[in-house]
């Protein structure tokens, strides 16, 4: 989910700092300890009695991360923020999460709510629904983190997973805690070394080579599985489905998804407005059930064998919707 949009600087030295690679930009964040800018354009906070403010928030280590529920990085996180926000809150940190959404019914307040219970998120969370916040910090990336020190200054950025030890230690530090204590946990920095396969999107933007004839293809078609199945990180499609802006809708009554991915797990954005279950098999294995209703993520493999895989789903429901999928 690490897409980037390359927004406007971050203020004089943000600008000059948004240009840089990922490893140098983050360590020059540190040296340039960026004053933050403030929350702006926040719908509605979540976990919180009043909106927050960086001013309101000075005297405090505050760690920002940048967030949308569908996306299952920003997911893996949310058990060491948690832990965090537990473990170092009464020593003056304060985790706060801003939810820009990706997809339109990721900017739905009841559906943002049911995540943040369902997650048990437990600090406070900003719905950044017209990416005001968003636009203001320059950031570029679903998730991203941003370590402010007690006088609201960016003392440290990192986008993506893999930082979580890192940025455990920079709040330790922060907060003079001794540097003899144990950071970090098993499993809070997943090995993501071995996934081949980039996230895959099935909107208008994204069309299969089943669309060669338009490209890029929207509105309503026809698809059939043909051959043994689609090369590596593509699909193939059966069934009349709709290709809008964001999803493929599915307005046959039966459809399917061939998919062919390099990794060990993979998830499904996907809603059904009438719910029902999926027939998912993988490599020809016997086929379980998942079921799908409301807009979320959805885990269709959950598994250790990494390496190349075709994934086959079925459906007899009309409205599915498709909008992304993600491998672990």
């Amino acid at each position: 989910m690490d897409r980037r949009s390359f927004l406007p600087g971050l203020l004089s030295a943000g600008a000059m700092l948004a240009g840089l690679p990922l490893t140098t930009r983050s360590a020059a964040q540190s040296a340039f300890r960026v004053p933050a800018p403030e929350f702006a354009g926040i719908d509605a906070w979540l976990n919180s009695p009043a909106p927050l403010t960086i001013a309101g928030l000075r005297g405090k280590v505050v760690l920002v991360d940048f967030w949308t529920y569908s996306c299952i990085n920003c997911r893996r996180t949310v058990p060491y923020l948690n832990r965090w926000q537990a473990e170092y809150g009464p020593h003056g940190l304060q985790v706060i999460g801003i939810h820009t959404p990706e997809f339109g019914f990721e900017r739905v307040r009841h559906n943002v709510e049911d995540a943040v219970r369902e997650f048990g998120i437990r600090y406070p969370v900003g719905q950044d629904n017209r990416f005001q916040t968003w636009r203001a910090w320059s950031n570029r990336a679903w998730p991203a983190f941003y370590l402010l020190d007690q006088d609201g200054r960016i003392v440290l950025l990192r986008e993506g997973e893999g930082y979580a030890r890192e940025m455990e230690g920079a709040i330790r530090a922060l907060l003079g805690l001794s540097a003899s204590g144990p950071v970090g946990r098993p499993g809070d920095d997943p090995d993501l070394s071995r996934i081949r396969s980039p996230e895959i999107y099935f909107g208008a933007q994204h069309p299969t080579p089943q669309d060669r004839a338009q490209s890029p293809r929207s509105g309503e078609a026809a698809y059939a599985f043909t051959g043994e199945g689609p090369r590596l990180n593509q699909y193939q499609l059966e069934g009349k489905w709709n290709r809008e802006e964001e999803a493929l809708v599915l307005r046959s009554a039966r459809g399917g998804l061939r998919l062919r991915f390099s990794a060990a797990k993979l998830h499904l954005v996907a809603a059904a407005p009438q719910g029902g279950k999926l027939r998912v098999s993988v490599d020809g294995d016997a086929a379980q059930e998942i079921e799908v209703n409301r807009p979320t993520l959805y885990t269709l493999l959950d598994g250790t064998a990494y390496g190349e895989h075709q994934l086959l789903v079925e459906a007899e429901m009309p409205g599915l919707s498709l909008f992304s999928a993600t491998f672990g």
